[in-house]
């Protein structure tokens, strides 16, 4: 049984901060057993020495302990420092020559141990126990008669502050580092979690969607050559092109998450009304395309500096799927881009009245790989690259949808000064 599992028992602990508190404080309360222990048999040869006290410190440290065992945590350490500072201010008081025996020196131990349990999240905590470590000192050893610049006892007392604010400072300061240097190493993490998790779900499900239209086309490579009729033949061709262009859009988009997650972010001035424009163009040879009617509704000085490529990946996969998800059974169906600038920000609103999508599919549509609708052939992997995207460029993306009615996605870019 290692030591950790021996102090930490079964119980599960919430977090790391928790943890290295709880270690902390049974690494102090196991130094002040050992330095009790010593004393104890010291004293058993001093015939003035007071045993039974540090007996009664040793009970109180173990008490501690248990407490520590039962995650009643601050109980407990409060419980040891409030221990280890009256037997500081004990030993101080009724020692004839504390100067000579040098016992004023745990003052230090009661003042920097709390801190470094508490960490600088709960410093508070830590200053407020150095102060009244202090204070005890002061009481303990103060004799005003002998403050002055004159007497060394003055100087006693103001390097023992001096020493103490230099200590606390150091362990305030370190102690920050480390928890930066953690908070870092825990993004790193999570960010190194997620990149595994998605790249399982990416190379299952992309080979799957790789292998489909691949062997779509060697299957109809093959009945061509046997088929004679060449209108059947003209048929095939036509099945081939369009499994081959589904495999060139899904590794067009495979294209864009990885150049998302690679290329640098560069700003250049555009105009967002051309944008949307020559987006809707190169989308103009989808299935559908034909019969919905487009509207772009864009302030007069549409000009904002932005990332212009990112931005068209974000128009190309929500305007396809307005494309793909049209409703047929509409005699209308209309896809409106509405342009919006206020103060630093511009929004991209892009609205239709498709089917929509089903309130329970809503959570995820976001998510890799995840299709709402499987009677529109897809990837799934559109709305997570624009998802990713708009969070590579620190802006946000809002949806609502009302099924058999239509959608509306909002995109909220920052301007670049």
């Amino acid at each position: 049984m290692t030591f950790q599992k021996l102090v930490l028992g079964d119980q599960p602990i919430e977090t790391e901060k928790q943890k290295r508190k709880i270690l902390l404080g049974v690494y102090l309360i196991l130094m002040y057993l050992g330095i009790d222990a010593f004393f104890f048999i010291v004293n058993l040869f001093n015939s003035q020495g007071t045993p039974v006290t540090l007996l009664i410190g040793t009970i109180v440290s173990f008490i501690c302990l248990i407490l520590i065992k039962q995650r009643w945590v601050d109980t407990a350490l409060f419980l040891h420092l409030a221990r280890s500072n009256f037997f500081a201010f004990y030993f101080s008081t009724i020692d004839v020559d504390p100067y000579q025996t040098g016992v004023y020196l745990y003052f230090i131990p009661c003042a920097l141990g709390p801190l470094a349990v508490f960490g600088y999240h709960e410093r508070w905590k830590g200053i407020s126990f150095a102060l009244i470590s202090f204070t005890l000192f002061v009481i303990s050893i103060f004799e005003p008669s002998k403050f002055s610049p004159q007497e060394p006892h003055f100087y006693f007392i103001t390097n023992f502050l001096v020493v103490l604010t230099v200590g606390l400072l150091i362990l305030l300061f370190f102690d920050r580092m480390v928890i930066e240097s953690e908070n870092k190493v825990i993004q790193k993490n999570d960010e190194l979690l997620k990149t595994n998790m998605e790249l399982d779900r990416f190379v299952y499900s992309a080979s799957h969607d790789l292998r489909a239209p691949l062997s779509s086309i060697l299957g109809l490579v093959q009945i061509y050559h046997f088929t004679a009729d060449e209108n059947k033949r003209k048929e095939i061709v036509d099945y081939i092109q369009t499994r081959a262009l589904k495999l060139d859009d899904f590794i067009r988009e495979i294209l864009d998450y990885a150049r998302n997650t690679r290329i640098e972010v560069m700003h250049t001035t555009v105009d967002l009304h051309e944008v949307v424009r020559g987006v809707l163009d190169n989308l103009r040879f989808i299935k559908g395309f034909e019969k919905i009617r487009t509207n772009i509704e864009c302030p007069s000085n549409g000009e904002v500096k932005t990332e212009p490529e990112r931005l068209k990946v974000i128009l190309t996969n929500l305007l396809s799927n307005a494309i793909k998800y049209q409703d047929p059974g509409k005699n209308e169906p209309f896809i409106k881009v509405t342009i919006e600038k206020e103060n630093s920000w511009y929004s991209v609103i892009v609205q239709d009245n498709g089917i929509g999508i089903k309130p329970n599919h809503q959570p995820k549509v976001f998510d890799m790989f995840y299709r709402a609708n499987d009677s529109v052939e897809g990837s799934g992997l559109g709305l997570y690259i624009v998802k990713e995207t708009v969070e590579r460029l620190h802006g946000r993306i809002e949806m609502t949808s009302e099924f058999g009615q239509g959608t509306t996605f909002k995109v909220s870019l920052p301007i670049v000064d």
